[in-house]
């Protein structure tokens, strides 16, 4: 799976610190950012895109590294997916 990260740009075109898209085939299917929690740790938030979503698609990560780690661990174990339309498709005993 050929997952990317992009810096994420406002519409001004100057990209975000800390934010990043994640692509694949050109499509965004996630965002990563660094965020503040509440008890004002730092962590890398990440979110897959994916239709129905649940809580499985989303977490927290210390780092940006692991952050990536853990989104395409879930895009793995979500495939397969169209990432055009961001909704699972059927796997082959479904059919």
């Amino acid at each position: 799976m050929d997952l990317r990260l992009r810096r994420t740009e406002i519409p001004t075109g100057t990209p975000l610190v800390d934010d990043w898209r994640v692509t694949l085939a050109g499509h965004t299917i996630g965002r990563i950012m660094r965020v503040q929690r509440a008890g004002a740790e730092w962590v890398w938030f990440w979110s897959f895109y994916i239709s129905p979503n649940s809580t499985a698609d989303r977490g927290d990560a210390a780092t940006l590294e692991a952050a990536a780690a853990a989104f395409r661990a879930r895009a793995e174990a979500a495939a397969p997916f169209d990432p055009h339309r961001m909704i699972y498709l059927p796997r082959e005993n479904e059919r």
